[in-house]
């Protein structure tokens, strides 16, 4: 279930005044917008799916817990968004029965903290009891086993097209070979990053599945040109890099569990 058919968002220009308004007032200080843009377009797509993972626990969960995952009654319906405000409440995602029939059940009306929301219509619910999305069960799922080798997937990062051209155009120019070479190079190299700081490795969210996200250096040693995706084989014994992503889709997808706390991943 994806939140823009569960709930009607109202207007483009209400949704972005309340996530702003979420942003400006309410949350710690975070870059919500790309570079260059002013659409809290990371805000927007952190709720979009932890909507979605929610919903699919809620799907998973006993009868008698699915409440906690998204409330809903006959009138109101809320989730925890997992984000805290600048006093450490947690955010409730609010919405009230849509009376427009035909079209999403739900209409939402706005964030509200756990102070806030007592004085709303939830009177049937206790929000403390709404859980956050879980992302991982063991904090071992975040962590580079260094000791592990690295082993690209060449067929998904060079010969796939639309991966191949996440690769900066001065170097596709050279060739896929030329290429190959680098982005190996590059490999052997982040390793002694993440030797020297364990938090050059980002965890990341895809598919339900925890990934890891290690910067490429390939044309500036400081600034970083692409991130690898790193999943554990299932025997535990390497690394499989599957494939590469821009920076800006890697942070996309690492917000989903936390704020980055690395030197390379950045809005």
């Amino acid at each position: 279930m994806q939140l823009r058919d569960w709930a009607f968002l109202g207007s483009y220009d209400f949704f972005l005044k309340q996530v702003k308004i979420l942003s400006t007032n309410e949350l710690p200080p975070e870059k919500w917008s790309y570079a260059g843009k002013s659409d809290f377009g990371i805000l927007k797509n952190y709720l979009y799916y932890t909507f979605e993972k929610l919903w699919q626990e809620r799907e998973d969960a006993e009868e008698t817990e699915k409440q906690q995952y998204i409330f809903m009654d006959e009138s109101i319906a809320c989730f925890n968004t997992g984000l805290y405000d600048k006093t450490w409440q947690p955010i409730y995602f609010y919405c009230i029965k849509n009376p427009l029939e035909g079209f999403q059940p739900w209409r939402f009306t706005t964030f509200y903290n756990s102070y806030t929301i007592k004085y709303s219509d939830l009177s049937t619910a206790d929000v403390t009891a709404l859980r956050r999305a879980s992302y991982f069960s063991s904090p071992s799922d975040l962590i580079f086993d260094i000791n592990l080798e690295i082993t690209p997937q060449w067929n998904h990062i060079l010969y796939e097209e639309e991966n191949f051209l996440r690769i900066p155009e001065q170097l596709r120019a050279n060739g896929k070979e030329f290429c190959q070479n680098l982005i190996d190079g590059a490999i052997r190299s982040v390793k002694k990053r993440i030797e020297a700081n364990y938090k050059t490795i980002v965890p990341q969210l895809y598919r339900g599945k925890i990934q890891l996200l290690a910067p490429l250096y390939l044309t500036n040693p400081d600034t970083p040109d692409l991130a690898l995706v790193l999943s554990l084989s299932e025997d535990k014994s390497v690394y499989y890099g599957h494939t590469c992503l821009t920076t800006e889709m890697a942070y996309n997808n690492a917000r989903l569990i936390a704020r980055p706390d690395s030197y390379w991943l950045q809005p």
